[in-house]
């Protein structure tokens, strides 16, 4: 080590204060870095393991490929694996209660399907040929027909058809059941041929099976020995290399043997970003925006460790310039010191930030396990790349931060540098101050007000570095607070524990007496009935709000409405409540209940604003119609034809949430809800002439898992053959569990900056004042009090904090205002300030400052005047 850098290593351990805060900067700055990126990365890891979970692992599906171009596929050269899959049809599930799945849907799959679609084995084993089967357990539990292991089924397996159509129209398993009416509308099945089946194993029911399936999914083994020369088979690939250019080779690949069925696992490729996706835009929106924050944070921190001493450097390296130190040893010297700087901070903040991910996943894992209802887990996951570009990033920033004073310093002669003349200008012109300055505040607040003009790059990088802070505060606690509200947009709690939908084909009538003697069990605390039927409302264009007028336009065809009339016609759901919600209803929105239930002139509450979801996957919460209470809403209703009146309601009142009950997220939706009595309800329903309805019940419960128990228990016991229960309060709570694991992360990343800004403001005031202590030994020198220099100091503190505000604050706004707009590719959100956080920023800005500095200073109150003037470091 030559001299230069030992003289360097000695200057650090002589000036340990600031040493150790830039040290620390930089392991917070790094830290933070590799947070973010390690959030990131490990969230979209384990996104896609349960979306695998689910669909299963793979990327691209061919359909019915021949059996001799089977190997074409395999090899492929970007062909990972190759599962093997056959749809043998549906035959029909003797003595199914669900009426609206009424198949068995058989499959087969290779030994490599049943490990591409993670199918869940409970009990027995997999089918080890073409004779055995598995079956779900949702057959039991759903169904209502119960096999066990060992069990033979015979089935007649077929494949459904539209039954009307003058085409051979194929339904698949996401096409749901189409029951065949009077006229023959609906499907059929068609048999095909016999089989018979031995239950080798149970499975949980596949995640990749829709909800609104009309079969419950079977799997029988594939055998490859057994194809037909003109046999067909489906093959799920997964690719070596996931990106666009694979996507069309998967094309041509199919072009190539004649294959014209090609699908892909969207959901899947989404999270790779193959797929177009507005929720994973604005998931890296936001983190290359708080990696920016803090990126910019630590520039200033580091910067100004080494950019506020030059003062001290300078006359350091021009003390070496005067025994013979080039200008490019001076440089190397500072060089050195901030290599020395990074080689501790850079590695301690890489351990640091991934060990601090590593714990947070830990802890908030119940969360997240709760949050997400699957197995996969949000285990940490560190790229290599990202790790490798942040201290890159650290090293290029620490050593530019440092380059400028070293330059600044070897481009002055020796005497100059010891002097210290071109940091400190002394002129009567640019120290000036305001008369009013020492009328108000005194002689001590016009003293440091010069000292502050008096070295203005010490007090514009001050300044400087405490507007960055408040920046970046402000910054992270806009951002913090819009995706707080975009969370609760998106995931709506629903006002009720249970909710009951009988979907079997009973009368409204006889529902309802199900419904209410539901309402008599234990553990119901309240209860609510509604029906609902779809009208249409017909009223001036100039009444529509534009947001349902683009939402209309985008669901139906141009062609279903004529777009230049002035009347404008949208759907609306009629809704009756009973007697005593409707009267609770009622006084929450300051409805007369007199009047709704008033059969003979019917009104209703209209919920005029709703939370929903748009055909872009947008969330907004939007007004329908721009009327008041007391218009009326003319009313026509599906089943008029086209000679009958519309009927015309009033408005009673305008909502804006609904009342107990009913869904508070209308995906894709354009309904507005109005609320009516059930006598108002049934004179309506009698207009409308098709007695088309349907029922639904609402509960609050002390122990919801134990009532819903008791209500399959008492279902088994009445005619209702298919009931849909919804355990509500669970889904609830996973809301708030997920509400409460974003806040986890993202006050955690409010934390850590402001930590940042706080070391930012501390490491630049502090080593302010220690390079300013032989001036306030001067000072002290020629009488000022213990009194006046206080007051001094905190003048200067006042005058830090307010111009810092001045450019602080407008700048935040602007940023702000960006997160406003990056969350708007998925929200339409009110733009809304912080003004808790920026109430805190005030105040936290002149309480650190002030405390730093009387902190600073209290400890120059303990030194020597004559030591002070002799000694040459901090």
């Amino acid at each position: 080590m030559n001299i230069i850098n030992t003289l360097t290593l000695r200057h650090l351990k002589l000036n340990k204060q600031r040493t150790i805060v830039t040290i620390i900067g930089v392991i917070l700055s790094v830290a933070m870095i590799t947070a973010v990126a390690t959030f990131v990365s490990s969230f979209l890891d384990m996104t896609r393991r349960e979306v695998i979970e689910n669909t299963g692992n793979w990327h691209v599906l061919y359909r019915d490929i021949q059996s001799q171009n089977i190997d074409s596929v395999i090899n492929d050269t970007n062909t990972a694996s190759a599962a093997l899959s056959k749809d043998i049809g549906y035959a029909l599930l003797e003595g199914s209660k669900n009426e609206d799945k009424p198949y068995l849907f058989i499959q087969a799959y290779d030994e490599q399907s049943m490990e591409t679609f993670n199918l869940d084995l409970v009990e027995g084993h997999f089918p080890q040929n073409s004779n055995e089967i598995v079956i779900s357990s949702h057959i039991a539990e759903n169904g209502g027909v119960t096999y066990k292991v060992g069990d033979k089924i015979k089935v007649d397996v077929g494949q459904r058809y539209m039954a009307d159509s003058e085409e051979e129209v194929l339904l698949r398993q996401d096409a749901s059941f189409i029951k065949q009416d009077e006229d023959n509308s609906g499907e059929k099945l068609i048999v095909e041929s016999a089989k018979e089946y031995t239950v080798t194993g149970i499975i949980s029911r596949p995640g990749f099976e829709p909800y609104w399936a009309p079969g419950y999914t079977v799997i029988t083994y594939l055998d490859k020995n057994e194809f037909a020369p003109a046999e067909t088979v489906n093959i799920s690939v997964t690719w070596n290399q996931i990106s666009k250019k694979a996507n069309e080779q998967a094309n041509e690949l199919a072009a190539n043997i004649g294959v014209s069925d090609v699908s892909y696992n969207q959901d899947l490729l989404r999270l790779y970003g193959i797929m177009d996706d507005n929720l994973l835009t604005t998931l890296y929106a936001l983190a290359a925006v708080a990696i920016i924050l803090i990126i910019i944070g630590s520039v200033a921190l580091i910067y100004n460790s080494f950019a506020i001493s030059i003062s001290e450097r300078s006359k350091h390296l021009g003390m070496l310039a005067s025994v013979g130190a080039t200008k490019r040893q001076k440089r190397n010297s500072v060089f050195f010191e901030s290599f020395v700087v990074g080689i501790i901070g850079i590695p301690l903040g890489i351990f640091f930030g991934t060990l601090g991910m590593g714990i947070t996943f830990v802890l908030v894992q119940p969360l997240i396990t709760s949050v997400s209802g699957t197995s996969a887990k949000l285990t940490l996951v560190t790229s290599p790349a990202t790790i490798l570009v942040a201290v890159l990033f650290s090293m290029l920033t620490i050593f530019i931060s440092a380059y400028i004073p070293a330059k600044r310093a070897s481009q002055i002669s020796p005497i100059e540098a010891i002097r210290q003349t071109r940091d400190i200008k002394f002129d009567a012109k640019n120290v000036k101050t305001s008369k009013l300055t020492r009328l108000i505040f005194g002689f001590e607040a016009e003293l440091g007000l010069k000292n502050l003009k008096r070295n203005s790059r010490r007090y514009k990088i001050t300044v400087f570095s405490l507007v960055l802070s408040i920046v970046l505060f402000l910054s992270v606690s806009s951002l913090s607070l819009l995706s707080q509200q975009s969370t609760d947009l998106m995931l709506s709690s629903s006002p009720y524990d249970v909710s009951l939908f009988v979907t079997s084909s009973a009368t409204a009538q006889e529902k309802k007496d199900f419904y209410a003697a539901i309402a008599k069990l234990d553990d119901v605390e309240e209860s609510v009935i509604t029906e609902t039927m779809p009208a249409m409302a017909v009223l001036d264009r100039d009444l529509v709000s534009d947001e349902l007028k683009k939402m209309q336009n985008e669901i139906m065809q141009p062609n279903d409405q004529e777009q230049n009339t002035e009347e404008f016609e949208t759907y609306i759901d009629i809704k009756s409540i009973d007697d005593q919600s409707l009267k609770r209803y009622a006084h929450e929105t300051g409805a007369d209940v007199a009047s709704l239930k008033d059969a003979e002139n019917p009104c209703g509450i209209l919920v005029n604003t709703l939370p929903m979801q748009k055909i872009d996957n947008k969330y907004s919460r939007s007004k329908r119609f721009d009327i008041e209470t007391g218009d009326k809403l003319s009313i026509k209703f599906i089943a008029y034809g086209p000679n009958d009146d519309n009927i015309d309601l009033e408005i009673a009142a305008l909502a804006d949430e609904m009342p107990m009950g009913d869904v508070t997220m209308l995906n894709g939706s354009i309904q507005a809800p109005l609320i009516v009595s059930e006598k108002a309800f049934a004179v309506l329903k009698g207009r409308d002439g098709s007695d088309y309805s349907y029922v639904n019940m609402y509960i609050n419960s002390s122990d919801p898992t134990s009532l819903v128990e008791n209500i399959k228990e008492y279902q088994k016991q009445t005619s209702i053959a298919d009931l849909n229960i919804n355990d509500v309060a669970a889904s609830n709570k996973r809301n708030e569990q997920y509400n409460t694991l974003i806040a986890v992360f993202f006050y955690g990343f409010v934390a850590l900056i402001a930590a940042i800004c706080v070391a930012n403001i501390f490491n630049t005031i502090s080593t302010s004042i220690a390079l300013r202590k032989r001036e306030f030994a001067m000072l002290k020198s020629i009488g000022m009090t213990p009194k006046g220099f206080n007051k001094m100091i905190n003048y200067e503190s006042l005058f830090y904090g307010l111009k810092a505000l001045l450019y602080g604050l407008p700048i935040s706004l602007g940023i702000m205002y960006l997160n406003y707009r990056i969350l708007g590719n998925s929200f339409s959100l009110p733009f809304t300030l912080p003004w808790s956080s920026i109430i805190a920023a005030i105040i936290a800005v002149f309480a650190i400052v002030g405390a730093t500095m009387l902190y600073s200073s209290s400890k120059l109150k303990k030194e020597n005047i004559i030591d002070v003037l002799k000694n040459e470091n901090i």
